[in-house]
């Protein structure tokens, strides 16, 4: 496999002039900025933002603080050293020291300002203390998340001369640039404004980015480094699948290329790496789910010097390259910067946008959730030369989470003190919830949490230590999730207008690629488009399939949960279906998507949920027999006006004060809605009337295919809904099923069961029905339905359908009303999901209008009173 040059900007002096170092520039997509996450003023006594954000101020007692190295801790100098307290260096006019860095080309990790950007309105002032053997200008250079390049100077009759120790404070307002979120921040070192010896010798003692009301030298506060959760997450890959990747033996590696003199001692594999085509293939033991497991950390060492160059020496760029079973082609991910010695490096391989994690020049960006990954391997450099390595540990881990026990806060402190924990579900936000305090010393410390009261979420750390005379606070740079068992629970509903969570075709939702054959994802449904962060039991999805390759079915269930024998949306090549899915939460706030067969995309908008948080329940739910509100055929519910919608026209249906429906009290409907012999591909959106049209769809059709979807729609102005058509004219019915009030029952989420299959037997029914016949299915006692279920929601599929037909569904013992629940035909499975009332004895009746077809009832939870 051919390898290319690593491509990676570098600004040289005090022009703006990018120069590539091997290669040419070229233009990529980036890692949306991380949230700035200053403490407030009352929560840190230092004010500045290495000690802040990174929990290691610029004191340079530790070498991370700027690595020693050219091009990666420095630009345009002659050398660069670090000792304790103090970096060294000779420069000349030009020169540069890199606080914040931002590669741009590269996945960040450590102290990277694309993961920690500097909030630019919290930090107004830089301060240092430097010596220079020969006077000059200095500079702060810096740029900003949107890529402008601005600069702040010192005045040159104020500061940069020689002669010892120097203090200088910047006031970077001064630039009209400095604002918003800051990724990078350079020291420029001027030329000599007397004319004399441009060349200096530079030890720089410390450095302060911090809060105009901060003091100029650091005061003797605490520093608060947040050490779990992290980063690196939690469980892992590898030691799940029964043997972690710890390089102690053979069993860790499948191949490797371009190494030599290679063994395994000490705990690690060694060897050189002997050309720059470097690379380690790693086993992969049971299949990877790359939603779970997507914080990606490898423990290597190098020997030998610092270089981007492409000649030995060089080539200090590690990557992750992995094949995707659907036959594209591989995917690399962007360059890893590395340095001489150890290196221990995480990234977050699920970026946003999804491609950001892709090199720029990879012709397939497929990112990396949502991939069925066959092929996975780690590039130790690009060096073409000889270079001694050892490589100690790589992990893929999911976040931290636990579900029982306690989970380890640990925090590292310089101050004896005492500590407060606390925990919010908004990264970034300081506004938590305390859930413990204890003494902490200097070093390490750790508090257990069990979790408390607090409901099933995904939960950010900070702890604050008061101590030495002031207050300092740390942040966790890694989430942790609380996922205890979800038992049934009764809920209500909670309309929205619908979000989009999940297109596979744009990277929404953080797939960019299509499910394939027997790929699954995980659909984050909390906290995204008006559902809370904790509290939803289960949510309700328009999930829609487009230019599947193959005939197939999508499965929904709740994340954490073994995948149950049921189908939600049944497809064929090149068809786009949809189908309302309504599915319990996992417990770590996601849903499941499993496709069966081919490539396919997969769109899902969510449009309510469920929740027994809620104060006053206005979404209880009561079934009606299904009674038709809309025909545009007839003229019902268009006061009188007959005929189809037409292409990028609305019509309002009124749906309370009708078939059953109250006028007053009712939050939301449910409404099965059919297109009728549409003339073009499209699209209906369903949507409360007197409210924004939302950019996502209710129902797709083609033309000339009658196709029917459950929609539960928020009742808008004069209890009404609005319908839209996208293209060509269909003729549009609507059925109301139910509706949600205060006075109604609560709705219990399951785990989906199948109930019914007439192709098996299972649920005792005949081995399909023919035109005309009608049978009664059990459903309530049945399964996890209990006795007392007054209404069910069931996925209903025909399947082997010998003509176009259409089949009712309604509660047994009642009258069959003149209102369909799906439309089958011939070579193709039509799913529909229904909210039923249940009729006698707890049973629906089913009737199927023409030909022969089989059917499938799966259950997806139930109504309660």
């Amino acid at each position: 496999m051919n390898r290319r040059s690593l491509r990676i900007g570098i600004v040289i002096g005090f022009a703006a002039t990018a120069v590539a170092v091997s290669g040419s520039a070229v233009a990529h997509p980036s890692v949306n900025p991380g949230p700035a996450i200053p403490p407030p003023a009352a929560l840190s006594t230092s004010g500045d933002y290495a000690t802040d954000v990174l929990g290691d101020p610029w004191d340079f007692n530790e070498q991370g603080d700027v690595p020693p190295y050219m091009t990666l801790g420095t630009e345009a100098s002659d050398a660069i050293s670090w000792s304790q307290g103090a970096l060294t260096m000779d420069g000349h006019g030009g020169s540069v020291v890199k606080l914040v860095r931002n590669f741009g080309a590269v996945l960040p990790w450590g102290h990277d300002g694309l993961l920690h950007p500097v909030d630019a309105n919290t930090y107004t002032k830089l301060s240092l203390n430097v010596d220079l053997s020969t006077p000059r200008q200095i500079g702060v250079r810096f740029w900003t998340a949107a890529g402008a390049i601005g600069t702040a100077f010192l005045p040159i009759a104020s500061g940069g001369f020689a002669g010892g120790p120097h203090t200088y404070e910047f006031d970077l307002t001064t630039s009209p640039l400095w604002s918003g979120k800051i990724v990078r921040v350079d020291l420029l070192f001027g030329f000599n404004p007397t004319g004399g010896d441009d060349h200096f010798h530079m030890i720089l003692h410390w450095v302060r980015l911090h809060r105009a009301d901060a003091p100029t030298v650091a005061p003797a506060t605490p520093t608060v480094r947040m050490l779990s959760p992290s980063d690196e997450g939690g469980a892992d890959y590898a030691t799940v699948s029964g043997d972690p990747w710890d390089f102690t033996g053979p069993d860790d590696i499948l191949a490797t290329n371009d190494i030599v003199n290679s063994s395994f001692a000490n705990g690690a594999f060694n060897g050189l790496t002997s050309g720059n085509d470097s690379w380690v293939n790693l086993p992969l033991r049971t299949p990877l789910n790359t939603d779970r497991y997507h914080r990606f950390t490898a423990d290597v060492c190098y020997d030998g010097g610092f270089a981007l160059t492409n000649a030995p020496g060089g080539g200090m760029n590690a990557r992750l390259i992995w094949f995707d079973e659907g036959g594209q082609a591989y995917t690399d991910s962007q360059d890893i910067i590395v340095e001489p010695g150890c290196n221990r490096m995480t990234m977050d391989l699920a970026t946003d946008p999804a491609i950001a994690v892709d090199d720029d020049t990879t012709a397939v960006k497929a990112g990396w959730r949502g991939l069925k990954i066959s092929y996975l391997r780690f590039d130790l450099n690009e060096d073409p030369g000889v270079r001694a390595f050892s490589l100690r540990d790589i992990r893929l881990a999911d976040d931290a989470a636990f579900s029982s026990g306690t989970f380890p806060i640990t925090f590292n402190s310089t101050v004896t003190g005492t500590a407060e924990i606390f925990v919010t579900t908004t990264q970034g936000s300081w506004n938590g919830t305390k859930i413990g305090s204890m003494p902490a010393g200097v070093g390490s410390n750790t508090f257990n949490w069990d979790g408390g009261n607090m409901p099933n979420g995904t939960y950010w750390v900070y702890t604050t230590v008061r101590g030495g005379g002031g207050i300092g606070s740390g942040y966790s740079n890694g989430p942790v999730r609380i996922e205890r068992p979800v038992p049934p629970t009764p809920s209500c509903y909670v309309p929205l207008n619908p979000f989009r969570v999940l297109d596979t075709r744009t990277g929404e939702g953080g797939n960019n690629a299509p499910l394939t054959t027997g790929a699954q994802t995980e659909v984050k449904v909390t906290d995204v488009g008006g559902v809370p962060p904790t509290g939803a039991t289960a949510v309700v999805l328009n999930v829609t399939v487009a230019d599947p390759s193959a005939s197939g079915y999508v499965t929904a269930w709740p994340s954490g949960e073994a995948q149950p024998v049921v189908s939600n949306l049944n497809y064929v090549a090149g068809q786009t279906v949809p189908n309302l899915v309504t599915v319990k939460v996992g417990a770590n706030g996601r849903v499941n998507m499993y496709n069966s067969l081919g490539n396919t995309n997969v769109i899902s908008d969510v449009v309510g949920y469920y929740t027994a948080s809620t104060p006053t329940c206005t979404g209880r739910f009561t079934a009606v027999t299904p009674s038709r509100v809309l025909d545009t055929r007839k003229g019902t519910g268009r006061q009188g006006a007959v005929g189809p919608v037409g292409p990028g026209q609305s019509i309002n249906v009124s749906v309370t004060g009708l078939a059953g429906v109250p006028a007053v009290g009712v939050t939301g409907v449910a409404l099965n809605v059919t297109a009728d012999s549409p003339t073009a591909e499209g699209y209906l959106t369903v949507w409360p009337t007197g409210e924004g049209q939302p950019g996502a769809s209710s129902h797709n059709f083609v033309p000339g295919l009658t196709v029917a979807n459950l929609v539960l729609a928020k009742v808008g102005a004069g209890g009404q809904v609005s319908i839209f058509n996208s293209a060509g004219s269909t003729q549009v019915i609507a059925d109301v099923v139910g509706y949600f009030s205060a006075g109604g029952g609560r709705f219990v989420p399951v785990s989906p069961q199948r109930i019914v299959d007439s192709r098996f037997g299972i649920g005792g029914v005949p081995p399909g029905l023919n035109a005309g016949q009608s049978v009664n299915i059990d459903v309530a006692g049945i399964g996890p339905v209990p006795a007392n279920a007054t209404a069910a929601i069931v996925n209903v599929t025909s399947t082997d359908a010998t003509a176009p037909s259409f089949i009712t569904v309604w509660p047994a013992g009642s009258p069959m009303p003149t209102a369909s629940t799906l439309n089958p035909r011939p070579g193709v499975a039509i799913p529909n999901l229904a909210y039923l009332k249940l009729g006698v004895g707890g049973q629906l009746s089913v009737y199927n209008d023409s030909g022969f077809t089989h059917f499938i009832v799966d259950v997806f939870g139930y109504i309660v009173p």
